[in-house]
């Protein structure tokens, strides 16, 4: 082993040490000199490997100016030694970076040519991925179109592969766009999906979150349903879906979930004219946060019990 190499890989092994306790500064520095070795010895492969190592932990720490300085110079490497997976890799990371300082049109550039090079070397892993965070960069642009568009794209990826984590998180990022471009059925579809992938994985809590959303959208459904019937049919699936809830949560032992879940129904039958059933619950929330000391909820389902039970009296 030359001079360098072993120097390199003691620099290494500081690396490792460094971030398992979270010293990002001594890494940084550790994998700044390792570059700098291989750079002299002009081993460009085991520099770019430095170079990007050291974007990712700035990417970390959110020095995103600093991530990407370190990236453009890993790409002219990666670009040197026709190093296209490497390529691809540092476009997408970069694109993320962009999306994250709300630079959306370089954003798009980046995970554009990133799909490019993964359709080109055959990384179907890579599209897929690069898919998803495209379809978030048009989410946060407000391109909701555009966005449904890409996470369809992402999707077909996940059934593709057989990922099915994969498939349940962008299923949820097209369920968030449909919900944004006002098409609630669509949304439900997804989630529902989603609540079904996560059960199957024995993943509760991801389950009952998406439960929750459901139950939700139901509740908006029902306030702006235009008749008393439309809006009593999607209260009940409402109701339906927060008990689902409800009942995962006390199962998980998430009592601040729960006890957000017992407002959910309380709210939900106050709607559809149940009072004593809306009263029940708000007491029963008002119980459950006054023992786990919450204050502003304590504050908020007094203010709904008060309403509840002048409305019972009515």
């Amino acid at each position: 082993m030359t001079d360098h190499v072993a120097d390199q890989a003691v620099l290494l092994r500081q690396v490792r040490l460094a971030l398992q306790n979270e010293n990002y500064k001594d890494a940084a520095q550790a994998l700044k000199q390792a570059a700098a070795l291989a750079h002299n010895a002009g081993d460009r492969a085991a520099e770019g490997r430095h170079l990007g190592n050291l974007a990712l932990i700035y990417y970390r720490v959110q020095r995103h100016d600093h991530a990407l300085h370190f990236f453009e110079r890993a790409l002219e490497i990666a670009r040197a030694e026709n190093d296209r997976l490497t390529e691809d890799g540092i476009l997408g990371n970069m694109g993320n970076i962009l999306r994250e300082m709300k630079r959306y049109d370089d954003a798009i550039t980046h995970l554009n040519q990133a799909l490019l090079i993964a359709q080109e070397i055959g990384d179907v892993r890579g599209r897929g991925i690069w898919l998803s965070n495209l379809g978030l960069v048009f989410d946060d642009g407000g391109r909701y179109r555009e966005a449904i568009d890409v996470h369809k794209e992402s999707i077909n990826v996940a059934r593709q592969m057989r990922d099915q984590r994969g498939l349940a998180s962008r299923l949820s990022n097209l369920g968030n766009s449909y919900l944004a471009a006002g098409e609630s059925a669509e949304a439900l579809k997804c989630f529902h999906e989603v609540v079904a992938l996560h059960t199957v994985m024995g993943e509760k809590s991801e389950a009952a979150l998406r439960m929750g959303i459901i139950g939700n959208i139901y509740s908006e459904l029902g306030r702006a349903a235009p008749s008393d019937f439309e809006s009593r049919f999607y209260y009940d699936l409402a109701r339906d879906a927060y008990k689902d809830t409800l009942n995962l949560a006390q199962q998980l032992g998430d009592k601040v979930a729960e006890g957000d879940l017992l407002i959910c129904l309380g709210n939900v039958y106050g709607n559809i004219g149940e009072y004593t059933q809306s009263i029940n619950h708000f007491e029963a929330a008002l119980l459950l946060f006054q023992s786990l000391n919450l204050p502003d909820r304590v504050a908020y389902v007094e203010k709904n019990l008060v309403l509840a039970r002048d409305l019972s009296q009515r």
